[in-house]
């Protein structure tokens, strides 16, 4: 698989980045200085569950709202979900070995709105997980204050469409949903301040 697959779930994020005025304003710098996705798993006949991963790279360019571009990746080994089997199970239907990244490519961005100092906007690009890529267009909210960017969006993503077959446990009584809800969190500029 060509360096992507599931964080996408992540930049959709990182193009809002546009300049929450009308008249152009320039953007800090565009390297990651900290990010995250969690996901939201239901499960029929047991208990649904959340997971973590940290977003492993991710960058932006241009100036503007029109010009942003971007992508960001997740490595599927830095997915957790706080039980080791549950993981195991996990990262097999996701067949990591053979497709380790999840990776979102910004390819354009629609302001919707703006809110005091937050952009609201349409994120739109392409989401590669499992050797398998397809639009995804997310609402996103981007603050941009003084040397850094934060950008936050949530979207669903259906394994299906992925090629992923959602995993099921004691002869078929429990499965896993196949729609999975993402929320993606990125900096960019400024590291956040670390405790003394």
């Amino acid at each position: 698989m060509i360096r992507r697959n599931f964080s996408g779930l992540l930049v959709p994020l990182l193009a809002a980045l546009a300049p929450a005025r009308a008249r152009p304003q320039a953007l800090p710098d565009g390297r990651l200085a900290g990010g995250t996705i969690d996901f939201a798993v239901q499960v029929s006949n047991a208990p649904n569950f959340t997971g973590h991963a940290t977003v492993s790279e991710a960058a932006f360019t241009g100036a503007d709202l029109a010009a942003v571009r971007g992508y960001a990746e997740v490595r599927v080994a830095d997915m957790h979900t706080g039980i080791g089997l549950r993981d195991h199970h996990m990262r097999n239907a996701m067949e990591a070995d053979s497709f380790p990244l999840v990776r979102f490519d910004l390819t354009g961005v629609t302001r919707d709105s703006t809110r005091a100092d937050t952009v609201v906007a349409t994120c739109r690009g392409r989401l590669t997980l499992h050797g398998q890529v397809h639009d995804v267009a997310a609402p996103c909210a981007v603050v941009v204050a003084g040397t850094s960017v934060d950008v936050a969006a949530t979207f669903p993503v259906d394994m299906r469409e992925y090629g992923i077959k959602p995993p099921t446990r004691f002869f078929g009584a429990v499965r896993v949903q196949p729609v999975v809800g993402i929320t993606a969190r990125l900096r960019f500029g400024a590291a956040p301040a670390t405790a003394p």
